[in-house]
């Protein structure tokens, strides 16, 4: 059956488009709800109208298309997802996903016009055809990446989880404040040995100055003494006279 779109429809045509079509989707899809017409010789006039009328709706729309593009094609679109280690995901992200983020990003594009082939199951880079205009097709750059941030996608494809790689090097200024440490400890216990060295010479300088003390003492008890005998000497003389 050859019909007459009056209205867009998905994987077929737009308005005023004249195409063939099952039987059956005609008669009990397409002309039930009004969105086509059967291409009878008189409808072919109304296809024309059709047709005359849509392009010159887009040709006033086509600047903003194309900067809508221009603006869709120069961020990268993000979308978090639960992965295993392998960075499968934990379903899938499908067209209404992308068309949902973008709708967050301020850009209102309806699921069938984003051209997804399939579903993302595992995290990296894609480019996604969003036709945002009939004469203009943006290629949306969207990245799927793991929510936790653990598991990532090297150059090459390679999948890494966070656990095998290996801690980066000491940077320069971690190895500077480091040395900087060790010589404030170095430091530290040169003055601390200094210290005890201080201390011992003066404990020998006390000890040095205490021992002529007791030699004198101990020579003033001896005179003390001698004195003491010489004068009951004088007094046993004197007794005996």
């Amino acid at each position: 059956m050859k019909v007459i779109l009056k209205s867009e429809v998905d994987n077929l045509g737009l308005a005023g488009d004249v195409v063939d079509v099952a039987d059956g989707f005609g008669r009990n899809y397409l002309l039930p709800r009004g969105l086509a017409i059967k291409a009878t010789q008189g409808a072919m006039k109304e296809a024309e109208a059709l047709t005359r009328s849509r392009k010159a709706a887009e040709s006033k729309t086509l600047g903003s298309a194309e900067a809508a593009k221009d603006a869709l094609e120069a961020r990268t679109l993000v979308i978090s997802a639960r992965v295993d280690e392998r960075g499968s995901l934990y379903g899938s992200v499908g067209a209404l996903d992308v068309a949902r983020v973008l709708k967050e990003r301020g850009h209102d594009i309806p699921r069938k016009r984003i051209d997804l082939k399939g579903t993302i199951k595992v995290i990296g880079t894609y480019e996604v055809p969003v036709q945002v205009h009939p004469q203009v097709i943006a290629t949306v750059r969207v990245d799927v990446v793991d929510e936790e941030g653990k598991v990532t996608v090297q150059e090459g494809g390679a999948i890494v989880n966070e656990d095998d790689v290996p801690l980066p090097p000491l940077t320069t200024e971690t190895n500077e404040l480091e040395e900087l440490a060790e010589q404030a400890l170095e430091a530290a216990e040169a003055l601390e040995g200094a210290d005890e060295d201080e201390a011992d010479q003066s404990s020998e300088t006390a000890e040095s100055a205490d021992e002529p003390a007791a030699g004198g003492d101990q020579d003033q008890t001896d005179d003390a003494e001698g004195s003491s005998a010489e004068s009951e000497s004088e007094e046993d003389a004197t007794t005996a006279s």
